[in-house]
């Protein structure tokens, strides 16, 4: 699918064998959310983002956390059921967000966790790490998901941005998400960074803040065309 080389994170490797890829846009439009104690409060606090780049069809569905300074975006092609591509945008302020990620099935074990932070030293990029976990012990490598990195991920002196396709994120073992309405999904983040930001096999330490929200992907569905163009950093119909 558009030239794209695909990494299989199977055991996790290193960060240099993450191959950047495409391109998409982001700004900071957050809003709620508390800590642990929130976890079964359930949040439907979603908008359309639509990149100045790709006006019209391309745009994600959108999920902030404004207590905690971090953005998630998400699309995906037309489809019917699972199995689907993702387009995932997360973006988080360095100072609340040593560590920020995403549970697909809207809790900590049995599903995929997609984990990103920033590069260490001021290096201009972020790190994808995929993990998975049984219980409620620190997750480990899961090479159920493949990602790719796109070019648009980033980082500066305040701000990590990480843009990732993942395959593998929409369907496991044991569960699966409804492209045609509300999935629960849940956010997870710690301030403390990561023992070895750049390798994406690195211990972190437990999150200080998470809770569950309702994501109606719905929202997120886009033509396949424009998906194509939003993940190869093109305007629709370039």
């Amino acid at each position: 699918m558009l030239g794209l080389k695909r990494l299989a994170l199977v055991a996790l490797c290193a960060i240099e064998s993450i191959t950047p890829t495409v391109s998409a846009r982001s700004l900071f439009n957050l809003r709620s959310i508390q800590h642990d104690d929130a976890l079964d409060k359930r949040q439907s606090l979603m908008q359309k983002y639509c990149p100045s780049s790709t006006p019209g069809a391309a745009c994600f569905s959108e999920f902030t956390v404004a207590a905690q300074k971090i953005t998630y975006r998400i699309a995906i092609p037309e489809v019917a059921a699972a199995p689907f591509d993702i387009y995932l945008q997360i973006i988080a302020f360095k100072a609340t967000a040593g560590w920020a990620g995403i549970a697909w099935g809207g809790k900590m074990s049995n599903n995929p966790l997609t984990i990103g932070w920033a590069l260490p030293n001021g290096g201009n990029g972020s790190v994808v790490s995929s993990r998975f976990t049984s219980d409620h012990s620190a997750p480990g490598a899961y090479s159920g998901a493949t990602y790719t990195v796109l070019p648009s991920t980033t980082a500066n002196a305040t701000h990590w941005q990480l843009d990732v396709l993942c395959q593998g994120c929409s369907k496991w073992a044991n569960g699966s998400l409804n492209p045609n309405g509300a999935n629960a999904f849940a956010w997870a983040k710690a301030t403390k960074a990561v023992a070895n930001p750049a390798s994406n096999s690195s211990s972190f330490s437990s999150h200080d803040g998470k809770a569950v929200w309702s994501h109606d992907l719905s929202l997120a569905r886009v033509p396949q065309s424009a998906f194509d163009a939003l993940v190869a950093g093109k305007a629709v119909g370039a």
